[in-house]
C-alpha cells in the first residue's frame, strides 16, 4: 500500500541564506532562557537546510558527492552552530548575547547563487528528534576527535555536525545514498575520504535519523567504507532510536546492525533536568504555573482522558501520531503536543492561533521549543453524539470555506497524477486487477484539471476529530498537522476535504450541493465539482492504505479497530468502482 511520501521544493538558496542571518542577527537581543536556545537550534536547522541543499546540487552536477570547497565551508558554518548548541545546552539555556561575528561573516559569504531543492527534515518537523540528543550520544561514545565523522543526507549532515562538535573532531562530510529505497548504495569522488584511510588509529561515525524499514542508507555508507579498507570495527552508527531496521533490511544489514557499535541518546536523558531544563520546566514556565504535571499520552494512550468507552474508542496509527503529554496545572489540563523544530513549529502556531481566533479551534498557549500547548477541551466527540445533519452541513461549509479562503499555500503537495497512481495501487492489494483496470479507465476519462490552489487542508475530518460543545456547535481537533505529515498527500485543493466530508459523513447529493454553497460562500468563488469526483477515489485508496498499514503494525484490539475502519474503505472504494462501471 502507498501511503508515505515527503514533499520537496525549489526555493532560492539566496534567500534561505539572508532569513538565516536575519535570524542570527536576532538572537543577541534575546534574554537567557529557552526562547533563546530554541531560537539557536531553529537557525541551527535553517542553516541545514540550506548547506543540504547546495551539496544535493553539486551532487546533481558532478554525479558523485565531493568535499568542494562550498561543502567545506558550510560544514564549518553548522559545527560552529552546533558548538553555540553545546555550549547553550550545557549551561542549562543560561547563555547571553550574540552570536560570534566571524561565523555570521562565513554564512554571509557561502555561494548561494543556484535555486536548491528543500524540505523539511523529517525527524524535525515530525518525530520530535532533537539534535542535542546527538550531542550526548557523541559525549558518551568513547569516541574522540580522531573520528572521521560522515552524515547521510538530508538530516543527517547537520546532525554530523553536532557529533563532530562534542568530539571536537574536524567538520563532517556528507553523502547521498541513491537506488532503490531498500537498496540504496553510494557514489562518492575517491578523495572524499581525504587523508582518513591512511590514519589506521581513526574511527568512522556515520549520522542519520531511522533506521527505516530498510535500513539500507546506514548499509550504503558502511558497505562503501568496507570498499575503501575500512575494518567494520572502526565504524560507529549514530541512529535516532534504539530499534533496529524494519521489515525489508536484508540479512547484511542485519548483520552490519548486530556488529557495528551504536549510540543513542534519549530525548529524556538530553533534557533531564540537571544537564538542561525538562518537558515539564519548559511548559511550567509558558503557562506560568509553577507546579505542573505531565504524563505522556503517545500512541493513542490520549483515548484514556476522553469520556468513550474502551470498546467505542476510534483506531490509531501509532506511527503517524506526534509525540504527546497531558500537562496538569491545578484544576486546568493542557494538551503539549511535538509541533516540529524551526519554521514548522512557528507555522503550526500561527495556524492554530487562526483556528481559534475565528471559533473553529481549541485554545493555543504557546509554543515552547517545538512541542504546541493548546487548552484540553473536556466535552463529547462527535463520534458518539446525535448532531443535526443541516448543522453538521453548515458547520462544514463554514469552516473548509475559511481554510480555503485564508490558508492558502505555496508549500508542496502530490499532483493529480500521483495520487491515481496511489489509488491504483492501493485498489489493486486490496481488491485485484478487474476493479483496478476500472479504476484506471476511470481516471483516464476524468484526468483533465489544469489548475489547483493549495491549501492547508485538514486533512482530518473523521467524526472523533470533533469536539461537540453544550451549545451545540463544533470545535475541531488537531486542525494543523495533517497538511504536512509524512504522508504522499500533502497540501491539497479544498476539494481534497471535501471529498473527505463527502465519504465520512456519507453526504447526500443535497447535502453535498449546500455543503459546496456553504464553502463558496465563505472563499468567493466555485468549487471544482469535478475536481471533488476525483478526490474521492484517492482519498478512499489512500485511507485504505493508511489503516490497512495501522492494522498491519499492531496486534489484539487495536488491530482489530485498524482493520475495522480499512474495511470500511474498502467497501466504499469498491462502491464507487461499482458505479464508475455504470
Amino acid at each position: 500500500m502507498i501511503v508515505f511520501g515527503d514533499h520537496k521544493r525549489t526555493r532560492s538558496a539566496q534567500q534561505l541564506r539572508e532569513a538565516a542571518l536575519a535570524a542570527a542577527a536576532a538572537i543577541g537581543d534575546l534574554p537567557a532562557g529557552i526562547e533563546r536556545h530554541a531560537a539557536v537550534v531553529d537557525l541551527f536547522v535553517s542553516a541545514s537546510e540550506l548547506v543540504q541543499g547546495l551539496a544535493d546540487a553539486e551532487f546533481d552536477t558532478r554525479g558523485a558527492d565531493c568535499n568542494s570547497s562550498t561543502q567545506k565551508l558550510g560544514s564549518e558554518i553548522l559545527v560552529e552552530l552546533s558548538e553555540e548548541v553545546l555550549r547553550s545546552w550545557q549551561q542549562g539555556f543560561v547563555r547571553t548575547g550574540a552570536l560570534d561575528p566571524l561565523l555570521l561573516a562565513k554564512l554571509a559569504t557561502i555561494d548561494c547563487s543556484s535555486e536548491i531543492i528543500t524540505g523539511p527534515a523529517e525527524g524535525y518537523a515530525l518525530y520530535a528528534l532533537y539534535p542535542e540528543t546527538y550531542l550526548l550520544a557523541a559525549l558518551q561514545s568513547g569516541l574522540d576527535a580522531n573520528t572521521c565523522v560522515i552524515g547521510i543526507r538530508g538530516i543527517g549532515l547537520g546532525l554530523a555536525a553536532m557529533v563532530a562538535a562534542a568530539l571536537h573532531a574536524p567538520p563532517p562530510v556528507s553523502v547521498r545514498p541513491i537506488g532503490h529505497p531498500f537498496s540504496r548504495h553510494i557514489c562518492a569522488a575517491p578523495e572524499l575520504l581525504g587523508g582518513w584511510r591512511d590514519r589506521p588509529h581513526a574511527k568512522f561515525a556515520i549520522i542519520d535519523e531511522g533506521p527505516g524499514l530498510s535500513g539500507s542508507s546506514f548499509h550504503a555508507v558502511v558497505a562503501w567504507l568496507r570498499r575503501q579498507g575500512i575494518d567494520q570495527e572502526r565504524i560507529h552508527l549514530f541512529p535516532s532510536h534504539r530499534g533496529g531496521p524494519g521489515v525489508q533490511a536484508s540479512a547484511e544489514m542485519q548483520a552490519i546492525w548486530s556488529h557495528c557499535s551504536r549510540h543513542v541518546a534519549d530525548f529524556e536523558a538530553a533534557f533531564d533536568g540537571c544537564v538542561a531544563p525538562n518537558l515539564r520546566h519548559w511548559v511550567a514556565n509558558l503557562l506560568g504555573k509553577p507546579d505542573v504535571e505531565l504524563s505522556e499520552i503517545s500512541g493513542g494512550e490520549w483515548r484514556k482522558h476522553i469520556s468513550t468507552p474502551p470498546e467505542h474508542w476510534p483506531p490509531v496509527f501509532a506511527g503517524f501520531e506526534r509525540r504527546k503529554f497531558m500537562a496538569l496545572a491545578g484544576t486546568e489540563r493542557w494538551l503539549v503536543k511535538f509541533a516540529g523544530l524551526g519554521g514548522t513549529g512557528q507555522h503550526k502556531l500561527h495556524t492554530a492561533r487562526s483556528v481559534h481566533r475565528v471559533g473553529f479551534g481549541t485554545q493555543p498557549a504557546g509554543l515552547c521549543y517545538g512541542f504546541l500547548i493548546e487548552r484540553w477541551t473536556e466535552v463529547d466527540r462527535l463520534d458518539r453524539t446525535e448532531l443535526d445533519r443541516d448543522l453538521l452541513v453548515e458547520w462544514l461549509g463554514r469552516y473548509l470555506g475559511w481554510r480555503a479562503a485564508a490558508l492558502q499555500t505555496e508549500e508542496a503537495g502530490a499532483s493529480l497524477d500521483v495520487l491515481a497512481d496511489m489509488a491504483v495501487q492501493n485498489c489493486r492489494e486490496a481488491l485485484g486487477e478487474g476493479p483496478t483496470e476500472t479504476l484506471k479507465g476511470w481516471f483516464a476519462r476524468h484526468s483533465s484539471h489544469p489548475f489547483l490552489r493549495r491549501i492547508e487542508i485538514d486533512g482530518r475530518l473523521h467524526a472523533w476529530e470533533f469536539l461537540v460543545r453544550p451549545d451545540g456547535t463544533l470545535l475541531k481537533t488537531d486542525a494543523v498537522d495533517h497538511c504536512r505529515s509524512h504522508d504522499i498527500v500533502g497540501c491539497q485543493d479544498i476539494a481534497w476535504d471535501i471529498a473527505g466530508a463527502t465519504v465520512e459523513y456519507q453526504l447526500s447529493d443535497a447535502e453535498l450541493s449546500r455543503l459546496i454553497q456553504g464553502i463558496e460562500a465563505e472563499m468567493s468563488r466555485a468549487v471544482d465539482r469535478s475536481l471533488v469526483d476525483y478526490m474521492e477515489p484517492c482519498y478512499l485508496a489512500f485511507q485504505l492504505g493508511l489503516w490497512t498499514m495501522a492494522g498491519q503494525s499492531t496486534h489484539g484490539d487495536e488491530r482489530v479497530r485498524a482493520t475495522r475502519a480499512a474495511d470500511r474503505y474498502e467497501t466504499g472504494l469498491s462502491r464507487f468502482i461499482e458505479r464508475a462501471r455504470s
